[in-house]
């Protein structure tokens, strides 16, 4: 059973199942639980709307992108991520971050749990080797910084949207930007 089936409840309202807040609703998954459900979206969940497979990233660690999410969270951004100015409560999206050859690096992942950072939208951040293993969770310091430059489309960034290449390299020294990167903001006029 999904970690959404044990801590959500769910009525049906209108044909639409809605998220409704369960006991423990501030407490956040274990990081093996939460990626249980990154790995059931990893093999077959929606691509997050907007998104489409292999698109490319900024930097050559994650060089091709595939962004997926929970069922919750497309319906969300039916009309897309610039239209969503709040996630519900049990949005899961995954980022999976591919190398130049497509071969799975890391996987990141945001679930919204109602009360457990308001201050940072609530939002569970983690990322994963493709093993499982934990690189980071819970309230990532790193990755809210980075991602509170998204706050108008609560912490997430519509596919598409292009960081300058100064601010991909202060959130990520030392790592090379992709030349496919580079070549879509000079195209988009950007330095």
């Amino acid at each position: 059973m999904s970690i959404y089936n044990k801590r959500w409840l769910s009525a049906a309202c209108a044909g639409v199942l809605v998220p409704l807040l369960a006991l423990a609703a501030d407490k956040a998954p274990a990081p093996a639980a939460l990626f249980k459900e990154v790995r059931a979206l990893e093999n077959g969940g929606a691509l997050l709307p907007g998104s489409h497979l292999w698109m490319h990233g900024s930097r050559m660690a994650d060089y091709y992108t595939i962004d997926r999410a929970n069922a919750i969270a497309v319906k969300a951004a039916q009309h897309g991520v610039r239209n969503v100015t709040r996630f519900p409560a049990g949005s899961l999206y995954i980022k999976e971050n591919f190398d130049i050859h497509k071969v799975l690096k890391t996987v990141t992942a945001m679930l919204k749990v109602p009360g457990y950072d308001h201050a940072d939208r609530d939002w569970v951040m983690a990322a994963y080797k493709p093993n499982g293993q934990v690189i980071a969770y819970g309230r990532v310091d790193s990755c809210i910084s980075c991602h509170a430059i998204a706050a108008k489309t609560d912490f997430t960034f519509p596919s598409g949207a292009n960081l300058p290449i100064a601010t991909v390299e202060k959130f990520f020294p030392g790592q090379p930007i992709s030349p496919f990167y580079r070549a879509a903001l000079a195209k988009q006029g950007h330095p």
